[in-house]
């Protein structure tokens, strides 16, 4: 029979039990909310990243701009080119950049040569000499890299502009463009009116000079070493310790979270969380939780097992997501112990390419990518993607990238990211991420063929069609050249005005476009003055015929101002090679030669030189 001792034993184990039970849960459910607790900070963490990159992206085009103006300028200089030649490039210019950066309102400027050159036509007085200013002395010191210049605060709009600059090859000439910041303050803005969590949102410079903050009275301040604000010096202080990402910081009896990000290599992004709100409903959730299942110790084994497995799940998974960022639009894990793969994010580029066979990861990975890659990125991608000699690649850092042409002409980066080592530093296991970055190309594309155009007839300018010229005689191709300008053009600007005189210019470029054909290269010196290269014309009778087309297109243009005065160009040309040691230059001389001559007479004349 079961005795009363045995009901006592029985009734101490199961109050043992219970008392174990109630232990063991409150284990789980902390271990569950520190788990929880680090999925959140991981969440605010690659929040902050894709803010980061927002406002790194702002700096990206006026960098972009100032690097592709520089290398014209430079190509300029090279060549000859007067200041007055390099300001109208650079009023051009303006204009272009003005329809694509936001906030900038004052064009590209820059000392040159000697002068201080201005695209909006600012005039300086006597006393402001160009290097004396922040954006000159920040070019000589950066020596030929690009200089972003200290922030500084507009008083009357409480905004901060920035200085983006550049020295020049000749280690003289400086070019510059300044751009408002207010579009850094929108997203500051943004992020507090979206998160209650968010008690602050700052965009400061490596310097500790704060360019953004969701308190406009703080902009403009510096932190480092600011006696007047304790909290944001002790702010710099915390995220220079180390370099610390996510760091506790408290101010008034409060309680922040600080995480930061680099927006740029001299910005950083910092956002402050009210740490109690950033945890008060997980402590609700847990609590609750942790009690119901106290009460249902029937349901505590399974939810146990189920939540140790999931948390186990969670924690590998989390280590996947903050190896990679969310902009990659394919992901595969590689497992190096077992040659497998392992999809994270796949689309139908992915799936076909792998046809469902996860193995085998380092015998058909070679032959994958160049299914995968166009045939001019081919051999470059098959050397980065390269198993054999990956360990040796990665064995100092934990990521390496590519930038490649796929099968679709779509340009796209891949990159190794490792997750995890064994004791001697060998990979395990790393992902495999694909990011498409098509969009990003063709605007610095767009940007490069902007640069390119003259922006007044919208065929090439001067810089870029003399190097295409260039290239064709270095190649060899045999052609054309020829030199041509409008007659008496002076006095169409002086009789019907200079808004006449541009339609002139743009209805000589327009039968250009209609004469020649797509192969040929035919550009705007500036003024009425043009130029065309014809490959493969080597003959008078020829170029004489190509040019009847071209007069009979001027005799149709119509230009109400004018009345029934007609357009006529004056034309020389010449033929390459004159020789084998024959130049560009010696090119030009006689084309201009022989537009001296077709000047003498009236009317539409093309006359060929051949001697210099």
């Amino acid at each position: 029979m079961f005795n009363l001792n045995s009901k006592k034993n029985l009734a101490t184990i199961s109050i043992l039990a219970m008392l174990a039970a109630i232990f063991f849960i409150s284990g789980i459910f902390y271990w569950l909310y520190i788990s929880a607790q680090e999925n959140l900070l991981n969440n605010w963490q690659n929040r902050n990243f894709h803010i980061a990159q927002e406002v790194g992206y702002y700096l990206k085009t006026p960098i972009d701009a100032i690097s592709f103006t520089a290398i014209k300028i430079n190509d300029m200089i090279s060549k000859g080119a007067t200041n007055e030649e390099i300001s109208k490039f650079l009023i051009d210019e303006s204009e272009i950049y003005k329809n694509v950066i936001a906030g900038n309102d004052t064009g590209i400027y820059g000392f040159c040569q000697g002068e201080y050159l201005d695209s909006s036509g600012w005039i300086p007085d006597e006393n402001y000499i160009p290097q004396n200013r922040p954006w000159y002395k920040s070019a000589i010191h950066a020596n030929g890299k690009i200089a972003l210049v200290e922030p500084y605060k507009n008083l009357q709009t409480f905004t901060m502009m920035m200085s983006v600059s550049q020295l020049l090859n000749d280690k003289k000439s400086v070019i510059s463009m300044d751009i408002y910041l207010g579009e850094v303050q929108k997203i500051i803005e943004k992020i507090l009116s979206e998160n209650e969590i968010v008690e602050m949102a700052i965009v400061m410079n490596n310097n500790g000079v704060v360019v953004a903050h969701s308190d406009i009275e703080e902009i403009g301040r510096k932190y480092i070493n600011d006696k007047t604000n304790t909290f944001g010096r002790r702010l710099t202080e915390k995220m220079s310790e180390n370099n610390q990402k996510i760091f506790q910081i408290s101010n008034d009896n409060k309680k922040f979270l600080a995480f930061v990000e680099n927006a740029s290599n001299q910005w950083n992004m910092v956002l402050l969380l009210n740490e109690e709100k950033l945890f008060r409903s997980l402590q609700y959730i847990y609590i609750f939780s942790a009690l119901t299942l106290v009460i249902v110790l029937g349901g505590i084994f399974a939810g146990f097992y189920f939540t140790n497995r999931k948390i186990l799940e969670n924690e590998k998974l989390s280590r996947e997501i903050q190896a990679v960022a969310d902009i990659y639009a394919a992901m595969a894990k590689i497992d190096l112990e077992t040659d497998s793969i392992k999809l994270l994010r796949s689309n139908k580029n992915l799936d076909n390419l792998l046809g469902g066979d996860l193995k085998n990861y380092s015998k058909r990975i070679i032959t994958i990518m160049k299914k995968y890659s166009a045939d001019q990125s081919r051999n470059l991608l098959v050397n980065f993607i390269n198993p054999a000699t990956m360990q040796e690649r990665l064995a100092e850092i934990n990521s390496i990238s590519h930038e490649f042409l796929n099968h679709e002409d779509h340009w796209i980066r891949v990159r190794f990211i490792v997750v995890e080592r064994d004791e001697n530093k060998k990979i395990k296991n790393f992902i495999l991420a694909f990011e498409s970055i098509d969009e990003d190309r063709k605007h610095q594309e767009k940007l490069r063929e902007m640069s390119e155009m003259d922006a007044m007839t919208k065929i090439r300018n001067r810089g870029s069609g003399e190097a295409l010229v260039r290239n064709k005689m270095a190649e060899g191709m045999r052609g054309m050249f020829c030199l041509l300008d409008a007659d008496k053009f002076k006095s169409i600007n002086d009789n019907y005005g200079h808004a006449v005189g541009d339609k002139v210019i743009i209805e000589i470029a327009n039968c250009l476009k209609k004469t020649f054909r797509d192969t040929d290269i035919f550009f705007r010196l500036g003024g009425d003055e043009f130029a065309v290269y014809a490959d493969e014309v080597t003959d008078e009778e020829t170029g004489k015929n190509i040019f009847e087309r071209f007069f009979h297109n001027l005799d149709k243009i119509e230009i109400p101002e004018l009345g029934e005065r007609k357009i006529c160009v004056s034309v020389g040309g010449t033929f390459y090679p004159a020789d084998k040691n024959d130049s560009f230059e010696n090119l030009y001389k006689r084309a201009d030669s022989g537009l001296y001559e077709s000047k003498k007479i009236l009317g539409n004349y093309i006359s060929f030189n051949y001697d210099e």
